[in-house]
């Protein structure tokens, strides 16, 4: 099953424009991110970030060059060029009528040239549909959710059930235009063939005004006067980025680098250093590094000494031929560290000096000998994994603190080999010894275990004091209050849903019923799927998130007869579930999870997330359960409430199974009870609880009131369709589901439902590990019931003890 999407604005091409990477690490330890950071380094100097500003209108980011007269130009791929004389501090159109200049269409790529000359790269995007104009309607969608769209194909629009083919439904065209720099405007043709997918990935202009493209795995120039491009050398995959010198270029793709000799025409000798960094910090090229909304995971830029500097979530790196890049400046003291600021352009002057264009604006970095090299101050937070959320509390944080250093440590990086087990052992041995982080991010560590030995502090009147300032869902902050103390505030969550016929979900109000129901809809339809439970560990969690907080009594023990009942209920509804899918329909399914382009998308994750599941109401003929999360409003409620309205018959609820009222507790921030710096830790709980950091991200849903409000935001009026989803059907043709934002009554009803959660469930508690470990064994026959819960059991003991 593949999820398509359709939007008047060639959607096709557009990607998330908010997923940003942080630049990779090795070895096998616990990642910090500021190693530099405090222990008494009284060394002086380091770069200092100003922020300028930005221009007040821009809309779509395109990046930043400095023109030849010393004037500093932002392209911005709906308004045009914005052009400022005084560094950045004030900023004026070129172009009054920039649209009535250039012309409709959607322009995915953009080269600026110091002389002010731009090339440019858009599509028209004809539809052909004899329903043209009506589907135009329905299917335009505002630039925020088309940057939520990747890995789209056409579609038809025109009713939910139709079955039309793929080829009837639009096409794709590409055009090129040169603008001069009094602009005059000329298109050009491009021997590229749009129906082999020969896109030009990115284009640039070269300090002397030549014109080089990527495409196909290949750098090209580009005539400018017929068009006719010239390779000047492969790459391997197509190049993403590239930064010049006078003389050289370097070309970046996913994994590498290449260096080129603009003079001598020949690549220069591969860099291994480079390309390892550059394959750590996109995860082996699994991630990305542009986007066609101007967006990278990292920038590059060179001086002229053809030094190579790099800026990505980490931090300002200085890459030199042959040695490992070293770090100048650290993310989490800057901009760059923020996840939800994105990276649009770098230049690099002399001093050297940069010039970074992030989404928040232009700011410049000085270095500054008489600043610390590090502040005396240290303030240390934690998380097992990567949390974006604690990020962003990060980047805000050493913000308003200039003399705090925020060293964030990931117990697991991803590429330091640690289990959960050994970072989580490795945390506890720190924190009794003193030496542990001052703030904690409780996800995956054993909660229940910290709150009984103690090891948390009272967060009562902070959360009190943000209280006073803010409105929160109080029923998921205050869900770990006990005797008016609260030693863990949920900041994010997710919401577990149930969606089907109401005949069927009608009927379900725990998980004995959800087994009756599927052995009743497996009588009716003995073949195909019901709850795209196509693995035991898939069913096991869709389960689990609804039944996991009843597994254990108060001390951490097993509740050994819930889990017994869950694992025999388990068993059955598994039964009838495998008992309908072919060898051929799991393996489809398993291969479209594989051939996700989003890195994190595993078999579990794909089936539990809830606008990916409800798809199959659309392309099943047997009637269907859907079981999975919901975390955000845009391409995820949207759908789930889009479903009901052309299929009346659906209907869907929160999910009760062994527990009710719950939600997917993310992003649990504690406080140590031996922090080091307690008065610090408190305030940055505090800030991330704020409107400020809790609304830079869309999902999971905050807890913060206003933040949650506005994700409701839109500039679409009326009560039609702002867009279209297509999903392949069994039979190769494409069913269409017309995506609607909430109305009024809706946004309530999500509003009203979140205020009744109340039990919070934990993805990758130690007790859910235990049980999902043994269920699959108890699943796949090779374990009876008792030989599971006994296993479990043990695994638990053992667990205490340590």
């Amino acid at each position: 099953m593949k999820k398509t999407a359709v939007s008047k604005t060639l959607a096709l091409f557009l990607s998330a424009a908010l997923l940003f990477a942080g630049c990779g690490k090795t070895g096998g330890e616990q990642e910090s991110v500021g190693d530099m950071a405090g222990g008494g380094d009284k060394t002086m100097g380091r770069y200092v970030e100003e922020e300028i500003g930005r221009p007040e209108e821009m809309e779509r980011n395109g990046g930043i060059v400095r023109l030849a007269d010393g004037t500093l130009q932002i392209f911005d791929f709906n308004q045009g060029p914005f052009v400022s004389q005084d560094e950045g501090k004030t900023w004026t159109k070129k172009y009054d009528d920039w649209s009535g200049m250039v012309g409709e269409g959607y322009f995915m790529n953009a080269a600026a040239a110091k002389d002010g000359s731009l090339f440019l790269v858009y599509s028209t995007y004809d539809a052909v549909s004899s329903e043209e104009g009506e589907e135009a309607s329905q299917e335009e969608v505002s630039d925020a959710e088309r940057s939520e769209q990747p890995d789209t194909e056409p579609a038809e629009t025109e009713d939910t059930e139709v079955q039309v083919e793929e080829s009837d439904m639009f096409t794709i065209d590409c055009h090129y235009m040169f603008v001069s720099p009094e602009g005059e405007t000329r298109e050009i043709m491009l021997p590229f063939d749009m129906d082999n997918y020969e896109l030009i990935t990115n284009c640039w202009y070269t300090p002397d005004g030549r014109l080089l493209a990527s495409q196909g795995g290949a750098i090209y120039e580009i005539n400018q006067e017929d068009g006719s491009p010239t390779v000047l050398f492969e790459t391997d995959g197509d190049a993403d980025t590239a930064c010049f010198s006078d003389t050289q270029m370097v070309a970046f793709t996913n994994t590498k680098a290449y260096r080129f000799d603009l003079v001598k025409g020949e690549l220069l000798e591969q860099d291994e250093e480079l390309d390892k960094f550059i394959s750590g910090l996109t995860n082996n090229g699994e991630k990305g590094v542009y986007w066609t909304s101007g967006n990278y995971s990292f920038l590059v830029a060179m001086d002229k000494d053809n030094t190579l500097y790099l800026a990505c979530q980490d931090g300002l790196y200085q890459c030199m031929a042959g040695e490992s890049p070293k770090q100048l400046l650290q993310g989490t003291l800057c901009s760059m560290g923020d996840p939800s600021n994105g990276k649009y352009g770098m230049l690099v002057e002399d001093g050297p000096v940069f010039l970074v264009l992030f989404s928040s604006g232009l700011s410049r970095f000085t270095y500054d000998e008489t600043m610390p090299a590090t502040p005396d101050k240290e303030l240390k937070v934690y998380s097992l994994k990567k949390d974006q959320t604690l990020q962003q509390a990060v980047s805000a944080y050493q913000k308003a603190h200039q003399d705090v250093f925020v060293k964030y440590e990931v117990g697991m990086s991803g590429e330091n080999g640690l289990t959960a087990e050994d970072a989580i052992k490795a945390l506890n041995t720190e924190i009794m010894a003193g030496n542990g982080p001052d703030v904690i991010m409780l996800d995956g560590l054993p909660i229940e275990s910290y709150l009984a030995k103690g090891m948390l502090a009272d967060l009562s009147e902070n959360l009190k004091a943000a209280e006073e300032k803010e409105e929160f869902f109080d029923n998921i902050t205050r869900v770990y209050e006990e005797d008016g103390k609260i030693y863990a505030i949920p900041t994010r969550f997710r919401i577990p849903l149930l969606m089907g016929n109401e005949e069927f979900v009608s009927n379900i109000q725990d998980l004995s019923s959800l087994s009756a129901v599927m052995e009743e809809m497996r009588e009716k339809n003995p073949e195909g799927s019901i709850l795209s439970a196509y693995t035991p560990e898939i069913l096991l969690k869709m389960l689990a998130i609804a039944s996991e907080p009843t597994w254990s009594k108060e001390d951490g023990n097993l509740q050994e007869e819930t889990v017994k009942e869950f694992l025999t209920q388990a068993k059955k509804i598994y039964d009838n579930e495998i008992s309908g899918i072919s060898d051929s329909e799991k393996e489809e399914f398993l291969n479209s999870v594989r051939g996700s382009d989003d890195s994190s998308g595993t078999a579990e994750e794909t089936a539990l997330d809830i606008s990916w599941s409800i798809l199959n109401f659309l392309t099943k003929s047997q009637a269907q359960l859907a079981i999975g999360a919901s975390q955000q409003v845009s391409l995820d409620f949207t759908n789930v409430i889009s479903v009901p309205r052309v299929k009346p018959e659906v209907v869907y609820k929160p999910l009760s199974l062994q527990a009710e009222n719950v939600f997917q507790a993310e992003s649990i921030v504690g406080v140590s009870a031996k922090a080091a710096e307690p008065e610090m830790a408190r305030e940055f709980v505090e800030m991330l609880l704020s409107y400020n950091v809790m609304s830079m991200q869309q999902e999971p849903y905050p807890v913060n009131a206003a933040s949650f409000d506005s994700l409701f935001d839109t500039d679409m009026e009326g009560d039609g369709a702002f867009g279209s989803m297509g999903i392949s059907k069994d039979d190769g043709s494409v069913a269409t589901l017309d995506l609607y934002w909430p109305n009024e009554e809706e946004q309530k009803g999500l509003e009203q439902m979140v205020r009744s959660l109340k039990t919070p469930y934990l993805p990758g508690s130690p007790i859910e590990q235990a049980v999902l470990e043994a269920g699959v064994s108890v699943l796949e026959g090779n374990m009876s019931v008792d030989e599971g819960v006994a296993q479990i059991k043990q695994k638990i003991q053992l667990y205490l003890s340590e």
